[in-house]
């Protein structure tokens, strides 16, 4: 968030978890049409993104993807606000290369003060109090060993996330 110049995300495959988030909190993300997000943790007794995840697809949808742990589509993702284009898979890397130079185009003095304007008005909103007001109910979630994760964990090693995921 603090970093001066936009970040730009090109995603292909599953975004899931760290992934998903990463891919939210890049100023600009184009994604392949077969792209995947999703906060599956609370399927194997975790916690996603709570804190962050309503500031950019509002209150209602953050909830249905952390209550439920179900992946989205590209296009959904793009409905929601997640990404900002989605792409056919075989041009993601052209896509994503088009948008960055583009934005290499826009005066880097006006683009960082786009951005700095931008980042205060998310932080005047709580984006930054947020994640401190719920990082004692989060931490212990994150850090205990609960007998769903440990099979979550079985089924990823032997066969791979997809198939934990269903």
């Amino acid at each position: 968030m603090d970093i001066r110049k936009p970040s730009v995300a090109s995603v292909r495959g599953y975004a899931v978890g760290g992934g998903c988030e990463l891919a939210m909190f890049c100023d600009l993300t184009i994604c392949g049409r077969s792209a995947k997000f999703g906060e599956p943790e609370i399927r194997f007794s975790d916690a996603g993104p709570a804190m962050g995840m309503p500031f950019v697809v509002g209150h209602k949808r953050a909830r249905e993807l952390l209550y439920m742990g179900d992946l989205i589509d590209a296009e959904t993702a793009l409905a929601c606000g997640m990404v900002n284009r989605v792409a056919p898979d075989d041009e993601l890397e052209e896509a994503t290369r088009k948008h960055a130079e583009r934005l290499a185009l826009v005066d880097p003095e006006a683009l960082t003060g786009t951005k700095l304007a931008l980042r205060r008005g998310l932080e005047a909103a709580g984006v930054r109090v947020a994640p401190r007001a719920g990082v004692d109910v989060l931490a212990p979630m994150y850090a205990a060993r609960t007998e769903s994760g440990a099979v979550f964990e079985e089924i990823v090693k032997k066969v791979g996330l997809g198939a934990a995921l269903e």
